[in-house]
């Protein structure tokens, strides 16, 4: 549930409801009856055309909000052929919070939906052909709050050890 400034919003729409049913009051008494009626037919037109309004605006800006999500789907091919890699290597698609602190990334948003996957998302291959590596590697699809541990200096020498 969204709260919105907390108790001073409920606060003031009972103070503007109490106001609109005294300023009704006075009205009536002070204009009568039948004339109480034609103003309220009037001001009755007027606060439907205005709710009609906002009916209207509301439709289109969820209408926009609806079409500007980004297209689901598209394969991904990720290859690597050859090298020698001294720190992390992740390949894959979908990730979210990938941190290379070697420490976890704080959830923004706790209730967010999945990630994309089934057949709407496309396909996803992850090839390694040749290739020499010295720190981890991470390959997948839909992948969140990945961890990798920090990066250190030291290089590896010929034969491939770290120094």
């Amino acid at each position: 549930m969204t709260t919105r400034g907390g108790k001073g919003w409920w606060l003031a729409g009972v103070a503007v409801g109490l106001l609109v049913c005294v300023l009704g009051v006075v009205l009536l008494v002070r204009a009568g009856l039948e004339d109480a009626d034609r103003w309220a037919s009037v001001i009755g037109v007027f606060l439907n055309l205005a709710g009609v309004s906002v009916a209207g605006y509301s439709a289109v800006q969820a209408r926009r909000a609806a079409t500007a999500t980004p297209a689901v789907g598209g394969d991904v091919n990720n290859r690597i052929g050859g090298g020698q890699f001294t720190g992390a290597v992740v390949m894959g698609r979908d990730l979210e919070q990938v941190s290379t602190t070697g420490e976890p990334a704080p959830d923004p948003a706790a209730g967010r939906p999945p990630l994309a996957s089934g057949p709407q998302a496309g396909n996803m291959s992850n090839t390694i052909d040749d290739g020499r590596f010295h720190g981890p590697v991470v390959m997948g699809r839909d992948m969140r709050g990945i961890v990798l541990p920090p990066p250190t200096s030291q290089q590896p020498d010929a034969d491939g050890t770290a120094r």
